[in-house]
């Protein structure tokens, strides 16, 4: 390694717009991306568990890909995500992506090989082979530690182009400082489920954070807390505290309450998702609204 790989700031999952009949919604897509590179993130990752990636078929998250890196150009870093219980179908999607001129491939552990340290070793090891420049592996476990350090630190040794790791455990910050210390910083480290601590994150000197469809915010905390000023940083994060604490409740309303936020924002055409999916009722409806007024007062007032 030499020296941790540039992707520091706000680095968002894309969100999957869907159409009235379910289908993909490229233009809804065109103008998430426009927006976001507005708001200023400096990459993206598409597809990953926000993009209800286990609703799409192989043919669908390919097109998706496809259309990311068509719409960024070279603006932004994109990074295609390929996890697959299957190393076939993580290789072939891997292979697609770097044809498409995509940045870095981005891969979770298969949840088969959740206990198996050799397996994801040998795993990453073989989904390297197809000789992406970098490779983000998705340390994501809801209620658990996740990958071992020394499963970590054997693939940072063993493999040249594991350059960046997404920590979604509990918890994520005692463990993202370890992988930092051990590294010797070499390694990219991220935050995505784990916003709701990000301030914490900052202070760890955590390299980029995977947000969703809003955006600015996280980018102005990002700038204001690496420009030295943590008291504004915080004063800024308190505003969108209420809406991180009622989406992390579970993946499945966050990604509703997003897609209602890109709807509210003549961004997506619709708010459909595919099924299966939790219950968003009036409750959540109501309480939705209330919160993307919110996030769309402060976003008017950051412009």
């Amino acid at each position: 390694m030499t020296g941790c790989y540039d992707l520091h700031g706000i680095v968002p999952i894309i969100n999957t717009p869907f159409d009235e009949k379910l289908n993909i919604d490229v233009p809804s897509l065109e103008r998430l991306i426009e927006q976001s590179i507005t708001d200023g993130i400096v990459g993206c990752i598409v597809p990953a568990v926000a993009s209800e990636v286990e609703k799409l078929s192989l043919r669908e998250r390919k097109f998706l890909v496809e259309q990311v890196a068509s719409i960024a150009g070279r603006r932004i870093k994109v990074i295609a995500g390929v996890s697959s219980e299957e190393i076939k179908d993580a290789i072939g999607l891997a292979e697609n992506a770097l044809h498409l001129g995509c940045d870095g491939i981005l891969c979770r552990v298969p949840d088969k090989l959740e206990a198996d340290h050799q397996g994801i070793v040998r795993f990453f090891q073989e989904l390297s082979s197809v000789g992406m420049e970098m490779l983000m592996i998705q340390d994501l476990s809801w209620n658990g530690y996740g990958m071992s350090l020394k499963t970590i630190f054997e693939m940072f040794k063993k493999i040249s182009a594991f350059k960046c790791i997404k920590i979604e455990t509990i918890p994520a910050g005692f463990k993202s400082s370890q992988v930092l210390a051990e590294t010797k910083g070499e390694l990219n480290v991220s935050s995505g489920w784990s916003l709701p601590e990000m301030i914490e994150a900052l202070d760890r000197g955590i390299h980029g954070f995977n947000t969703t469809a809003i955006n600015k915010p996280f980018v102005h905390i990002y700038r204001l807390h690496t420009g030295g000023n943590r008291f504004k940083a915080i004063k800024l994060f308190e505003e969108i505290v209420p809406f991180l604490a009622w989406t992390h409740q579970h993946i499945d309303i966050s990604i509703q309450f997003l897609k209602r936020y890109c709807y509210t924002k003549g961004i997506f055409s619709t708010f459909n998702v595919r099924q299966p999916i939790l219950p968003f009722d009036q409750y959540h409806d109501r309480c939705s609204e209330e919160l993307i007024r919110n996030i769309i007062s402060c976003e008017t007032r950051l412009t």
